[in-house]
């Protein structure tokens, strides 16, 4: 959908239908969009109906036959962390959403954005089929910008910005937009964590706390975590106030020729991450993995770069079952796209 005719669909349509036609109508509304449309129903004939609710199925078989926008999928993934792991870093490409700011793989709906809860699903399932890890469902992060960890296996909090477990098949996510998903796996102890690391949750130490929780809950030991640092923004591109850059160390931040100093947030997690324990040589954040989400519009969505209108990737982790495989692999090749049988790292 072109912005022009995205910008249309968020006025008011006027529909002339007769009861039941509205009905269905009310049903794909209700699957295929967000609040951020509207749309106005006048009835032909007879009595309002009840939308009808059976319509999923329709959705999802129409969802699934649309081509992939911007090309195949693409992961980014690292060598730091061993096959017994399933894991990588999404890119914006082979998906189906089409609004220009979500195209084409958003993996995150809300009602403040255009994609809608079954677009999103769709992404989701692609990228599954894409990295092994389908029928499985991400389990995104619930984020609130702090340092909130949750133990799988316990009440889930109702918001929180990093996850541990030691469950195989349990696909942790971290989504991201500029913020730092970091992943973590250890292959001793086989348990595996995943935070987001924005501005305010790097100064609350999110990493360190999540290093603190696989240490004390999951029995890991700091010096057999692995931890990658995927794509998020630079400090060519990152700004704050004065005031905010101050409470980083100084190496993290650089003076630039503005008002605002650049922030180096990869730079401030890898600090906490070797004062948190872990051995600088199991920290990898270099451009293979992490590049800058704000100079790359093509690759990955950015919230510095687009503003409000952005779309989200993530960064996710497994442990793979014993067997090697995903349940029902046998049927999911048969699903799964030509383009999605092999990874393209950078």
């Amino acid at each position: 959908m072109s912005a022009s005719a995205a910008a249309a669909a968020a006025a008011a349509v006027l529909l002339d239908l007769a009861p039941r036609g509205r009905g269905r109508l009310l049903g794909y509304e209700r699957a295929l969009f967000t609040p951020l449309y509207t749309f106005t129903y006048r009835l032909g004939c007879g009595a309002e109906a009840r939308p009808v609710r059976e319509v999923d199925g329709d959705v999802a078989a129409m969802l699934r036959a649309l081509p992939p926008v911007g090309g195949a999928i693409r992961l980014l993934t690292s060598s730091l962390i061993p096959e017994c792991f399933g894991h990588g870093f999404s890119t914006r490409g082979g998906g189906v959403s089409r609004v220009p700011a979500l195209s084409s793989l958003n993996l995150f709906s809300s009602p403040r954005r255009r994609d809608s809860a079954a677009l999103v699903q769709e992404n989701r399932r692609r990228l599954a089929l894409h990295a092994g890890f389908y029928p499985r469902p991400l389990q995104m992060l619930k984020v609130e910008h702090r340092g909130r960890v949750w133990v799988l296996g316990k009440a889930e909090p109702e918001r929180y910005d990093a996850a541990v477990t030691d469950r195989p098949g349990r696909v942790l996510a971290a989504p991201g937009a500029d913020c730092v998903p970091v992943l973590f796996a250890d292959p001793v102890a086989k348990a595996v964590g995943v935070a987001h690391a924005g501005w305010r949750g790097t100064l609350l130490g999110v990493a360190a706390a999540t290093v603190a929780a696989m240490t004390t809950e999951l029995g890991c030991a700091r010096a057999d975590i692995l931890v990658v640092l995927g794509p998020s923004v630079g400090p060519c591109c990152f700004a704050l106030e004065p005031e905010q850059a101050a409470r980083f160390r100084p190496d993290c931040v650089r003076r630039a020729q503005g008002r605002r100093p650049n922030v180096d947030l990869r730079l401030a997690n890898r600090r906490q991450l070797e004062e948190a324990g872990i051995p600088p040589h199991h920290i990898q954040d270099d451009s293979s993995v992490a590049p800058c989400t704000a100079c790359h519009p093509r690759d990955f969505f950015s919230h510095v770069r687009d503003g409000a209108e952005f779309g989200t990737q993530a960064g996710f982790v497994w442990i793979k079952d014993e067997a090697g495989a995903p349940p029902g692999s046998a049927r999911e090749a048969s699903e799964r796209p030509s383009s999605a049988r092999s990874r393209s790292p950078e």
